[in-house]
């Protein structure tokens, strides 16, 4: 299978090619192995999944660039960008008779020296390094910044975000059931296929839903689908991932009329956003804008661990958890075209959180919000179920099952 890659994509993968290897050049590195899925995706528009047999993506300095995958991938595994003299050999299925396992084809074909991805799982990684192999970092410093093509792609992904939010809200009522909320996931995951000129199943991905309060103070629990939308801060949470490239957007927002003590902390997180946009432009230190926002809640009172529970924010790409990284013990400076989310959280065990979140890209001068929804309390609080909204429950319950 060979796919026909287009002038700009082509022009792309040439650059990350070019980019790499000009890395290894400076690090005197002649040959690295690559073997995650995301990293053969960046260099090659090639998606498979690999389960029980690797996969090996090798790039040499002086121009030759190769793949090792199964013999039950090897002519699927030719979609992939590469030059025309990239070689796809194969290795027997796994687990391989004697002789004829990944490990025979591969390490004979390794020069002295050679590095690879410190992300290796380590039955790959000890195989790579007994060959004489060292663990070298090049490719995240080139993946942080963004390319005009990337940077386009990322934002189609934050528009369905931004898309699946609104749905979310629009669902969103006293009472309500979380499975109401988890269908935007089936609309969502439709819309990307209708609209997608070469949608790609392997490389997509959709989570939405609401967190309900109280459970929205754990944001990385799972809401049951029988939870109800009652009193109380709840969060609605999209993520993306389409055609190899990621965003997000979340929204707190209530379906009772907020509390004074619930409208002061909404407050706070809004004024803790604030403070980080402020900071959001090249040159500023990623774990600079997290002290602050620390700062700021300190002196408000949450300066405990256990009432932020995160940082600031975290970069996007092939993934939507990715350098660079916006907290304190973070090394990275923002540059013009990184992509960040900005999401300063407050919990309170047994009430709720309180969270935005926004797919925001650095520009030249500042940065730019690709995920523009409303943030204010008023345009997000909700309460009681319109007629549409009732019928709509009971025909998704019904089909639920619930």
């Amino acid at each position: 299978m060979e796919r026909v890659h287009s002038a700009a994509e082509s022009t792309e993968f040439q650059r990350r090619h070019d980019r790499l290897v000009a890395a290894m050049e400076a690090q005197g590195v002649e040959q690295l192995v690559l073997t995650s899925t995301e990293s053969i995706f960046y260099l090659t528009g090639a998606t498979a999944e690999p389960l029980e047999r690797p996969f090996f993506l090798v790039i040499e300095a002086r121009g030759r660039r190769w793949l090792l995958v199964p013999l039950l991938e090897q002519e699927h595994l030719r979609k992939g960008w590469g030059p025309a003299s990239q070689e796809v050999h194969s290795y027997a299925e796994f687990p391989a008779p004697k002789g004829q396992g990944w490990r025979d084809v591969l390490v004979p074909m390794l020069r002295a020296g050679f590095a690879f991805e410190p992300g290796t799982p380590h039955e790959r990684a000890s195989v790579l390094m007994a060959a004489g192999g060292r663990a070298l970092e090049l490719l995240e410093p080139i993946r942080m910044v963004k390319s005009d093509f990337e940077v386009e792609r990322i934002e189609r992904a934050a528009r369905y975000a931004m898309w699946g939010v609104e749905e979310i809200l629009r669902s969103a009522y006293q009472g309500a059931t979380v499975i109401e909320g988890y269908m935007t996931t089936t609309s969502l995951r439709r819309r990307i296929i209708q609209e997608e000129e070469h949608f790609d199943a392997l490389a997509t991905d959709v989570i939405a839903a609401p967190w309900p309060a109280p459970l929205s103070s754990e944001p990385h629990s799972v809401p049951g689908a029988t939870m109800t939308l009652d009193g109380g801060p709840h969060v609605a949470l999209v993520l993306t991932r389409v055609n190899g490239y990621a965003a997000e957007c979340e929204r707190t927002f209530f379906t009772a009329p907020p509390t004074a003590e619930q409208r002061r902390l909404f407050a706070l997180m809004l004024e803790a956003r604030r403070v980080a946009f402020e900071m959001v432009r090249p040159g500023v230190l990623a774990a600079d804008i997290d002290a602050a926002v620390n700062d700021f809640l300190t002196r408000e009172g949450f300066g405990d661990p256990a009432q932020r529970l995160h940082r600031t924010g975290h970069g996007f790409g092939l993934g939507n958890h990715e350098p660079p990284w916006v907290a304190v013990g973070s090394e990275h400076r923002l540059e013009r075209n990184m992509l960040i989310s900005i999401e300063p959280g407050i919990y309170v065990r047994g009430t709720g959180g309180y969270r935005h979140s926004d797919t925001v890209l650095v520009t030249e001068d500042g940065y730019r919000v690709l995920t523009p929804l409303p943030t204010d309390l008023d345009r997000l609080t909700f309460g009681k179920p319109s007629l549409k909204q009732r019928l709509r429950a009971a025909v998704i319950r019904r089909f639920a099952g619930v």
